[in-house]
C-alpha cells in the first residue's frame, strides 16, 4: 500500500520552519541550549550531542587513509568524514542510508534489505570494488568480491565516525581496495559508559529497538553489552502490489577495552545476528525436463558473527605496532544458495616508527584465510563445492618530509599472493603540499588489483531455457585474471575562514582486464541425467576502460545556530571491448552509475532545545538491467527535541515530495520484483541513563 499526503505540506514546513528560525535570531542560543561550542561528538563523552564547528572539521582526526591517526587536511586522499552527529541530524535508520551523504558514492537502494553500493562507478547489487571495515576488520566476502550489505547494521549511537576513502587504498589495505575503502569506527567502551535504551518506528521501518549497557569492570576496564532488533516493512512493488520483502534480524554483542598499561591497549569484541528475510516465491530451475520451473525458497536465512582481539603497544612517543585477530562466520540460504557457510581467519600486524627526522616508517604483514562450503542445487552450483582460499600479504610505506610544514611525499606498496593469481604488487604514491595551515593541496597516483572471486572462477548458475530440456548457463572461468586499476588523483581543500570548509577531488582511472561475459558454442552434456544442450556465457577479462570525475564538499556556518552541508558528483565512464570479445552488456555497465548527484543539509538549533534540519537530495537517471531509472529528488526532513540531557525525541519525514519512486532494478521479471522507495515517516526516543 502506497502512503500518500499533500506534496506541499513538506515544503511549507521546509519554509515556515527557516522563516521562523531567521525571525528569532536572538532566541537562537539561549542559556540551557545544545549549540556547539566545545568538542565535537567523537571526541567527547557519549552524551555530548554538540554540532561540529566547521573549523574543528577541517582538524579531524582520521586513520584510514595512512593507517595512523593524522589530521583530515594533512591527509593527501579524498577522504569524507560521517561523523555521529552526521548520523544524528540527518536521521539515518543504517549506515547504508548514510553514505548517501558521501561525494562519489553510488548508492541506490534495491529492497527493504537489499542495496548497490560503490565508490567512483560500476555500481550493482554485487558490486566488486569497495574494501569495507568495521572498526580495521574487513567484512567483504570471497563469493563475488562485495558486501552482503543485509547483514550491516549497528547500533548507530556507537558509531564515533565513518571515513570513506574515494579512490584506491590497495597499497595499504590489500586487493579489492580498488575504488574506494570504507572503515566504520566504533567508539570505544569507556566512551559508551552508562545505559542507552533506543525505540523507534514507522511506516517503511516498522521497529528498530535497540539498548546498550556499559561499565567499568576494574578501573582500566571498561566493557560494554548491546542489542538491537530491527524490522523493515515490505515495499510495494511497480506492479501496485504490497511486496514481499520484509526484513526481520536480531543481533548482539559486546566490546572490552583494557588499557593494561599506559603502553599497553587490549580490545576484545564479538557479535552474532539471526535472522530472516521473506521473499515471493520465485520461478526457479528445478529439472532438466519440462516443466523446468518450479517454487524456491520463500525464506531467506543469515545468521553469523564474529570475534576479534586486538593489542596495541607503544613503544616510545615515535614508534607503536599492533597486532590483531579476527574470526568470522557468515552463514546464508537464500531462493539461489541452499546453503553457504564463509569462515575467515585474519591476523594482522602492523609498526610505525620515525627513521632520522625525515622519515616515518609503517610496515607490516597479514594472512587471511576464507573456508567455503556451498551446498549445490541444479540450479546454483560451484565445482568444488568446498575450498581453502587464502591472501598472504605484506606492506612497506615511507612518509618522507621534503620540506617541513610544506612538502610530503608517501610511497609505499603492498605486496602479496592468493591462491588465485599468484604474485599481485600494488604501488601508490602521494604528494602533499600545505602552504599554509588553511589550504592542502594533493596528488596521488596508484596501481589497485581486484583479485577473482568464487563466482569469477567457479561459478555455474543455470536457467531454463526457451524451450525443451535446453538450459543456459552461466559459467565462471578458471584461470580468471586480476581487474587492474592505474589511478590518478588531484585535490584541494581550504579554509578561507573559520565558517567555511571546500574539498574537491578529481580523478582519472585507467582499467583493464575488466570482467566480460561472452556466449561460448552450445554442446552437449549427459550428466545429470536426460542429456540436455547447454547454451554457455564464460566470464572472461576482455573489456577495458576509464572513468573520470569531479567530487566536492562543502561545508558553511552562516550563524552560530545554522549549518549548512553540500555534496556534488560528476562522473563519466567509457568502456570498450577487446576486438575477440562479443560481450553485449557494455552499454548498460556505462550508464548504471548517475552522471550527477548532489546534496544539500541545512542545520537548525531552535529555542527550547529543539532541532530542524532538513536535507535535499538529486540523483540523475540511470539504466540498470535494461530499464531507465528516472532521476529523482528527495527531500527528508526531521524534527528533534532534548528536553534534558537523557532524552532525545526526533520524527523523520523522508522522500516527500512524491509517493515513491524507484532506485536500481535489480535481476530481471523472473528472479524478482522491482521495490519502490516510498514516502515514509519514522519516529523514535532514546533514554541515556
Amino acid at each position: 500500500m502506497i502512503h500518500r499526503f499533500p506534496s506541499f505540506v513538506p515544503l511549507f514546513l521546509f519554509f515556515a520552519v527557516g522563516i521562523l528560525a531567521h525571525a528569532h535570531p536572538g532566541m537562537a542560543e539561549p542559556e540551557d541550549s545544545f549549540v556547539v561550542k566545545t568538542p565535537p561528538v567523537f571526541s567527547g563523552p557519549d552524551d555530548t550531542l554538540m554540532n561540529m564547528p566547521v573549523e574543528e572539521l577541517f582538524q579531524i582526526t582520521v586513520t584510514s587513509p595512512a593507517k595512523k591517526e593524522q589530521p583530515l587536511h594533512k591527509s593527501a586522499s579524498a577522504i569524507y568524514v560521517i561523523t555521529g552527529e552526521d548520523l544524528r541530524r540527518t536521521g539515518a535508520t543504517s549506515v547504508q542510508e548514510a553514505l548517501r551523504l558521501v561525494p562519489g558514492m553510488m548508492v541506490a537502494q534495491i529492497d527493504s534489505a537489499s542495496w548497490a553500493i560503490t565508490a567512483r562507478g560500476f555500481n550493482n547489487r554485487f558490486a566488486n570494488k569497495l574494501q569495507v571495515m568495521i572498526d580495521g576488520r574487513s567484512i567483504y566476502t570471497p563469493v563475488f568480491s562485495g558486501v552482503f550489505w543485509d547483514e550491516v547494521d549497528l547500533i548507530l549511537e556507537d558509531i564515533e565516525r565513518i571515513e570513506v576513502i574515494r579512490g584506491p587504498g590497495a597499497s595499504l589495505w590489500g586487493v579489492n581496495a580498488v575504488n574506494g575503502v570504507l572503515n566504520i569506527i566504533t567508539k570505544s567502551a569507556q566512551r559508551t559508559q552508562g545505559g542507552l535504551l533506543s525505540a523507534g518506528g514507522g511506516t517503511m521501518v516498522h521497529t528498530i529497538d535497540s539498548f546498550r549497557y556499559g561499565g567499568q569492570a576494574t578501573p582500566e576496564t571498561a566493557y560494554r553489552v548491546w542489542g538491537r532488533y530491527v524490522q523493515r516493512a515490505p515495499l510495494d512493488t511497480m506492479q501496485g502490489m504490497e511486496g514481499v520483502d520484509d526484513y526481520r534480524v536480531g543481533r548482539g554483542g559486546f566490546r572490552v577495552d583494557w588499557n593494561r598499561t599506559p603502553s599497553d591497549t587490549f580490545t576484545f569484541s564479538g557479535n552474532y545476528y539471526d535472522g530472516a528475510l521473506e521473499r515471493r516465491s520465485l520461478n526457479g530451475f528445478v529439472s532438466f525436463t519440462p516443466p523446468q520451473g518450479g517454487v524456491l525458497r520463500n525464506n531467506w536465512k543469515i545468521d553469523g558473527g564474529m570475534f576479534l582481539t586486538r593489542w596495541q603497544h607503544k613503544v616510545s612517543e615515535e614508534s607503536e605496532f599492533s597486532l590483531q585477530f579476527y574470526y568470522n562466520r557468515q552463514h546464508r540460504r537464500t531462493f539461489q544458495i541452499e546453503d553457504v557457510t564463509i569462515d575467515t581467519y585474519d591476523l594482522d600486524f602492523q609498526h610505525r616508527f620515525q627513521m632520522g627526522p625525515r622519515h616515518e616508517i609503517t610496515w607490516g604483514f597479514g594472512q587471511r584465510f576464507y573456508d567455503d562450503s556451498f551446498e549445490n542445487t541444479l540450479g546454483f552450483q560451484f565445482n568444488p563445492d568446498r575450498r581453502l582460499n587464502y591472501i598472504t600479504s605484506a606492506f612497506a610505506q615511507d612518509q618522507i618530509t621534503l620540506s617541513p610544514n610544506l612538502w610530503t611525499l608517501t610511497v609505499g606498496t603492498k605486496l602479496s599472493v592468493n591462491n588465485y593469481t599468484g604474485f599481485e604488487y600494488q604501488p601508490s604514491a602521494r604528494l602533499l603540499w600545505t602552504p599554509d595551515p588553511r589550504h592542502t593541496v594533493w596528488a596521488a597516483v596508484s596501481r589497485a588489483v581486484r583479485i577473482p572471486s568464487r563466482a569469477d572462477d567457479s561459478l555455474r548458475l543455470n536457467q531454463p531455457g526457451p524451450a525443451g530440456p535446453a538450459i543456459a548457463a552461466l559459467i565462471g572461468k578458471e584461470g580468471f585474471e586480476s581487474e587492474d586499476l592505474l589511478a590518478f588523483e588531484l585535490g584541494y581543500r581550504t579554509q578561507p575562514a573559520k565558517e567555511w570548509m571546500i574539498d574537491i577531488a578529481t580523478f582519472m582511472n585507467f582499467y583493464k582486464n575488466l570482467r566480460s561475459l561472452e556466449p561460448g558454442t552450445p554442446f552437449v552434456e549427459a550428466t545429470p541425467p536426460p542429456a540436455h544442450p547447454v547454451a554457455p556465457l564464460t566470464f572472461h577479462n576482455r573489456k577495458t576502460g576509464y572513468t573520470y570525475g569531479v567530487e566536492t564538499a562543502l561545508n558553511w556556518s552562516p550563524l552560530d545556530w545554522w549549518q549548512l552541508k553540500t555534496g556534488f558528483t560528476w562522473f563519466g565512464m567509457n568502456l570498450e571491448l577487446d576486438p575477440d570479445s562479443n560481450d553485449n552488456i557494455l552499454a548498460q555497465e556505462e550508464h548504471v552509475d548517475p552522471t550527477y548527484q548532489f546534496n544539500v543539509r541545512s542545520h537548525l538549533n531552535l529555542p527550547h532545545n529543539f532541532e530542524f534540519d532538513q536535507m535535499v537530495y538529486y540523483v540523475d537517471h540511470i539504466f540498470s538491467n535494461g530499464m531507465k531509472i528516472k532521476a529523482y529528488t528527495r527531500l527528508d526532513l526531521r524534527l528533534g527535541w532534548r528536553p534534558a540531557s537523557s532524552w532525545e525525541f526526533s520524527v523523520v519525514g523522508r522522500n516527500l515530495l512524491e509517493p515513491h519512486h524507484l532506485e536500481f532494478a535489480a535481476g530481471n521479471a523472473q528472479t524478482t520484483d522491482l521495490s519502490l522507495i516510498e514516502r515514509s515517516v519514522f519516529g523514535q526516543v532514546i533514554w541515556r541513563y
